[in-house]
């Protein structure tokens, strides 16, 4: 930020008024400063030599002649001061207090010129600050807000931010990460025009007021996140909220704001829904997303997150090669509360990171129960969000809980999703590579659920994909299906990958897969997700 200092200019220009002759006298330097050929003036002489000149605006000539004719009738010693502005001889601007001092009642006054721009300036500085956001130059949010109070005519108010700003600033570095913030003010103020206007609120959440129908509305935003959905190689995601003002609802506009960040809230980190109305069916769901919030630290705290186990079998031997671990939340009053009701809450409030790490180390702590007690021993895996693995020092926390247990790193598997390698493979790449450096297996989890690239196959190299089977029907593999599955096992067979079939639910795709080349399946067909006791009695009899 540019520093102003108000005191910088302090250069002072004299004059002097003979009441009784009515002659102004100015000093050498005000006659430097403006320049004049005389020193020496009547009062009519004066204003005229100024204005001329072209020094001196009529407006402020009145205002200097007033502060002079009010003065002048004191009966003792007075002051009196006035703000200006003059053009110098290089015909600048400079803003000038003159200090009106009547030194001998009724016969002299002392007018003293203080160079008083870079204060001005300061001050203008400061007013702008108020006004606008520094880094973008968008209005500040009380701005935003006092404006929005006062619009009569229809309009949308839209929210969003930034999905995994905090990795952008991870990878690029702050000045990257504020490159594009002020990338995504300039998209904004062109695509408005003089249909809006927009806030940072702060860090990365923007907020917009548009002002037109509801079709327009959408057109929007599609023109606003195809332009700021790609930075420097990497995908950023925007989920916009919308809230369509109703003028016979009284609110204050943070409340409106809030309505909008509650419809962006739902639909947050989708790429197949970029926005989202809110309702007043909304209302009601974060009511029930508050209980999860307010429960979730004493559930972590308490254990009641629990592991479950779901084997992955050699449909070929039909013994269990290992198992990923997954998991279930005991509530003691409400009882086992499904994932998907907790995990889309985690990921938006960020808990989701805190949650992995503990499946982590309780996986770790049944490796080392399995070691002790001498039970057979597979590898667990264990599943990281892109969420996660943005953490600066997320390999480091994990290998520290490994070395804790002390369990074998060939033991315990690393899924990261599809969805977080599309978002920046370069990145993940340099994770996935320094993984395998301390001996980890490394897998893709999720592949073919909806984000592939062979991009994906072509720069990163994971040692499993996991393949997701949810896109064929239950009971038939057609044509089509079968010819996609046999061309990725393929490929992965040359890449030298390995692969896991999860989500596997009939003998007809098992069979079909061990033939593609396939063998290892996870799926209900041979278990269901399984509490730790029962999976132990399963690795006992896979002894057998």
């Amino acid at each position: 930020m540019r520093e102003y200092n108000a005191h910088s200019s302090d250069s002072k220009f004299i004059i002097t008024y003979d009441v009784e002759n009515e002659l102004y006298t100015v000093s050498e330097s005000f006659s430097q400063m403006f320049p004049i050929e005389n020193r020496e003036f009547s009062k009519e002489v004066f204003y005229d030599e100024l204005l001329q000149m072209g020094r001196l605006s009529p407006e402020l000539s009145i205002k200097f002649q007033k502060a002079i004719d009010k003065i002048v009738k004191s009966e003792q010693q007075a002051a009196a001061s006035e703000e200006i502005y003059l053009r110098n001889r290089t015909d600048e601007l400079a803003w000038y207090r003159m200090d009106f001092i009547l030194s001998i009642p009724r016969k002299q006054i002392i007018v003293s010129f203080t160079n008083i721009s870079d204060s001005v300036k300061y001050t203008q500085h400061l007013l702008k600050l108020s006004r606008f956001d520094e880094l973008t130059g968008l209005y500040t949010k009380t701005v935003f807000n006092n404006t929005m109070d006062k619009i009569t005519e229809p309009y949308a108010v839209l929210y969003f931010d930034i999905c995994h700003f905090k990795a952008i600033n991870n990878f690029f570095g702050q000045a990257g990460g504020d490159l594009l913030l002020i990338h995504i003010a300039e998209v904004l103020v062109r695509l408005l025009g003089n249909n809006g206007f927009a806030t940072r609120i702060s860090g990365d959440r923007f907020a917009v007021i548009l002002l037109t129908d509801k079709v327009y509305v959408e057109l929007f935003i599609e023109s606003l996140i195809k332009e700021i959905s790609s930075y420097e190689g990497f995908n950023v995601l925007c989920n916009v909220g919308i809230y369509i003002n109703r003028p016979e609802e009284q609110m204050s506009a943070s409340l409106k704001i809030d309505r909008a960040n509650m419809a962006q809230a739902v639909v947050k980190g989708n790429y197949s829904k970029i926005f989202n109305y809110y309702t007043d069916d909304l209302a009601v769901s974060l009511v029930n997303e508050q209980g999860v919030t307010a429960g979730m630290v004493d559930a972590l705290d308490s254990n009641q997150f629990v592991l479950y186990f779901q084997p992955q079998v050699s449909h070929l031997t039909k013994r269990i090669t290992g198992a990923e671990a997954l998991v279930r939340w005991i509530h003691p009053k409400v009882g086992m509360i499904p994932p998907s009701s907790f995990i889309p809450i985690f990921e938006k409030n960020n808990f989701i990171t805190d949650l992995d790490i503990y499946v982590f180390e309780q996986a770790c702590a049944f490796l080392r129960k399995c070691m002790n007690q001498g039970i057979p021993l597979v590898p667990v895996s264990t599943n990281f969000s892109r969420f996660d693995v943005v953490q600066p020092n997320f390999i480091d926390n994990i290998e520290e809980i490994r070395s804790r247990y002390n369990v074998p790193v060939d033991k315990i598997r690393i899924e990261i999703t599809e969805s977080a390698v599309v978002e920046g493979s370069e990145y993940i790449n340099s994770i996935v590579r320094k993984l395998q450096s301390y001996g980890y297996v490394v897998e893709m989890d999720d592949f073919g659920s909806g984000y592939s690239s062979l991009n994906v196959l072509k720069d990163i190299n994971f040692d499993i994909i996991k393949l997701d089977m949810k896109f064929m029907s239950n009971e038939k593999v057609n044509e089509r299906c079968k010819t996609i599955l046999a061309s990725v096992v393929d490929m992965s067979s040359k890449l030298s990958m390995s692969i896991i079939a999860e989500g596997v639910e009939t003998e007809s795709q098992a069979d079909f897969l061990r033939d593609i080349g396939c063998d290892i399946i996870q799926g209900y067909f041979y278990s269901k997700p399984i509490c730790e006791e029962e999976y132990i009695s399963k690795l006992k009899e896979n002894l057998k």
